[in-house]
């Protein structure tokens, strides 16, 4: 019976377009949100599941999966900074640079000295680039809508997605244990983590909830990763997972049987048939584009059309996304990404000089 680990040998398969669905059901759901704001309940949702919030646990997921391959299949901690730096600060900046030069000043109630004077709209790309806190924009921006003065809804995650890349990585460049057994200990420790704090800590912080949540979901990638060569691809745990997904309703433990049931689907659809279904393993890969864009574009179509409902503004939105997304791959994220094995060395050499220090006096 085939496996993933016997699938998964090239950029033979299906995540690419897996990635472009799940930031099109993101760019979904906040279509509605956009103009919901903050008050539940969630849209699009099952017993208070959303769309968008699993197709966040599912971004972990393939994460997880991808970060543990590139580890070992690389090696080298210069190469794996290179290759993250370079995936997500250049499009990251771009993105900053538009907020606080292009969109802020359209936007803002502030005049224009008051808003270039204030320290919000320039702590802002800093917020971005240090994955900071990004819940306001540049100062006065979007200031009466729904989800008042909020850029992208969506940069938050990316902090945890660091998060989870440098935790795996000293994991692996460390004497620390890695390997099957020592993903699954990783995987019970931070769901058991994640489900005692849903259950008995109702204030934590976001940072601890939603470290706790996301790293649930990434280590489930980096357990299906370990045992690649022992899961076969079949979609049947559906329909063992789904059910108890759905009898345990709102229950904190219902969201380890939703996330396994998105790894079964998820990784079924991408390995299945490669040779006889079509794969859509060379488009462009828009989903980072689509995830941190599509908000801001919402919210612009807001700002000219306070009436725009979600469908209006959906109708709007896709196609400019679209447009934008496939602006920031050609131009920006795959051109950088070309410098990955240049700027690892760059790195190595740096961090080799360093180690050796100034050169004394010659004798």
């Amino acid at each position: 019976m085939k496996t993933i680990g016997s699938a998964f040998t090239s950029r033979h398969n299906r995540l690419t377009p897996i990635r472009l669905v799940l930031a099109s059901a993101v760019l979904v759901e906040h279509a509605i949100i956009v103009t919901q704001g903050p008050e539940p309940p969630p849209p699009l949702a099952i017993n208070g599941w959303s769309l968008s919030y699993a197709a966040v646990n599912a971004f972990f997921i393939l994460s997880g999966f991808l970060i543990a391959d590139s580890l070992e299949r690389r090696a080298d901690p210069y190469q794996f900074v290179a290759a993250r730096a370079l995936r997500l600060w250049p499009a990251l900046l771009v993105l900053s640079l538009v907020a606080v030069f292009v969109i802020g000043p359209a936007v803002t109630i502030l005049s224009v000295p008051e808003y270039f004077g204030s320290a919000q709209t320039w702590f802002f790309p800093v917020n971005v680039l240090a994955f900071l806190d990004t819940s306001q924009g540049p100062a006065g921006i979007f200031s009466g809508h729904p989800w008042s003065g909020e850029f992208s809804a969506t940069l938050w995650t990316l902090r945890y997605e660091v998060i989870a890349y440098v935790a795996a990585a000293l994991i692996f460049f460390s004497p620390l244990p890695w390997g099957r057994h020592a993903h699954l200990v990783l995987f019970a420790v931070t769901t058991a983590a994640h489900i005692l704090i849903s259950l008995f800590w109702d204030d934590a912080p976001a940072l601890i909830a939603s470290a706790a949540r996301l790293s649930s979901a990434f280590t489930i990638g980096m357990v299906i990763h370990a045992w690649r060569h022992r899961i076969p691809i079949l979609p049947w745990p559906l329909l063992l997972v789904v059910p108890l997904w759905l009898a345990l309703g709102e229950h904190p433990g219902a969201e380890l049987f939703m996330n396994l049931a998105i790894a079964a689907a998820m990784f079924a659809v991408a390995f299945a048939a490669l040779d006889r279904w079509p794969t859509g393993a060379d488009l462009p890969d828009w989903s980072y584009g689509i995830y941190i864009w599509h908000y801001p574009i919402m919210q612009m179509v807001l700002f000219f059309d306070p009436n725009a409902d979600p469908l209006k503004i959906g109708i709007i939105a896709v196609p400019v996304t679209c447009l934008v997304s496939a602006m920031s791959w050609s131009l920006v994220e795959k051109p950088s990404l070309a410098f990955k094995t240049a700027v690892g060395d760059r790195l190595r050499r740096i961090w080799s000089a360093n180690r050796k220090g100034p050169a004394g006096p010659e004798n």
